[in-house]
């Protein structure tokens, strides 16, 4: 695929991916994130996670990988996602109208998202699921949103004109970065402050005070995992696709769920790569599955879902895949 200067091969069939991913080197690159490398050279911040490349990736990997790769490190977050949880329930039975329709959900599932993964870096709540929601988390939110939409268009249009020429796109998505950085740096430092007596306590001031990090690299890779709370980066895979592929799926394009309780072997896992694959697989993998299933647990338990029309949901590509429309769903109490 062609977009203007960018130029995509899109890998649409499990055996090609399996094919590419078996032939992958200890250090594999990944699809060059030219607006988000130019804003870090623009205010001489390091590079975090998704576009380091080489040794320092590696190593940065590295550092993180212990706390959200490994199970047994992961289950221990369990705690803070139910308390999460907890709140995010009752808010539900307040936004849902006679109907059991939530006018925003997606928003809704954001708030919700955003609040786990900032108890988990950060050990703080920002109440967005409270009557009165906390307006800096709302900007946070806001500003991940900004600098998703621009960093699109940045994607398909040469960066270094934006930024020559201080186009509109160049100066929010600039404005959206700073935003993000400041909120990751103040509650980074505000932690290892906190904690430098016993940083083993804390989740950051372990993984800095146990690793061979800088603090630049601390606030990068910890900005982007707040990003990755609330929005997902995809690769150029056609997740879309591989996961609606009839020969490796009966009904690929039907809602069915069911099919999930299949046994783990009878779906091939190269034809469902949400998360990647490989290496480079997204490092909140661990985590985001822990969510999603205790979330299922406790909305199952308080709420029936059901639809509200049968008509087609699309996708559309908007750095991430979104659904055309909002969800046509209802959530009916038990």
């Amino acid at each position: 695929m062609k977009l203007g200067s960018f130029e995509s091969v899109h890998i649409g069939a499990p055996c090609l991916l399996e094919a590419l991913f078996r032939k992958e080197s200890n250090c594999p690159q990944r699809l060059e994130i030219k607006p988000w490398k130019a804003y870090r050279d623009y205010r001489d911040e390091a590079y975090g996670l998704m576009i380091l490349e080489g040794k320092d990736w590696q190593r940065v990997r590295s550092a993180f990988q212990q706390k959200l790769m490994k199970p047994s490190e992961v289950m221990k977050l369990d705690r803070k996602i139910n308390q999460v949880l907890a709140d995010f329930i009752e808010r539900m039975g307040t936004v849902t109208d006679a109907n059991g329709r939530i006018e925003d959900l997606y928003c809704e599932l954001n708030k919700w998202s955003f609040e786990t993964i900032c108890l988990v870096l950060y050990d703080k709540r920002f109440g967005l699921l409270q009557k009165e929601v906390d307006e800096e988390a709302l900007n946070f939110i806001k500003a991940i949103k900004t600098m998703m939409s621009t960093f699109g268009k940045m994607m398909v249009t040469p960066v270094e004109l934006h930024k020559s020429l201080n186009t509109k796109t160049w100066q929010d998505h600039t404005d959206a970065w700073d935003h993000i950085f400041k909120t990751a740096k103040v509650y980074i430092d505000k932690r290892l402050s906190t904690h430098s007596a016993n940083p083993a306590d804390d989740f950051l001031c372990d993984i800095y005070h146990s690793n061979d990090l800088s603090r630049k690299e601390l606030y990068a890779a910890t900005a982007e995992l707040q990003v990755g709370g609330v929005e997902t980066t995809v690769l150029m895979i056609n997740s879309q696709v591989l996961g609606s592929n009839e020969e490796y799926f009966d009904d690929g394009k039907q809602f069915k769920p069911e099919r999930w309780l299949q046994g783990r072997n009878s779906i091939n896992p190269f034809a469902h790569v949400p998360f990647g694959i490989g290496k480079r697989m997204c490092i909140g993998r661990r985590l985001a599955e822990l969510q999603l299933q205790l979330a299922l647990c406790w909305i199952l338990k308080e709420f029936r879902i059901v639809p509200t029309d049968l008509d087609p949901v699309e996708m559309n590509h908007s750095g991430i895949l979104v659904p055309s429309r909002e969800m046509p769903v209802a959530f009916i109490r038990r």
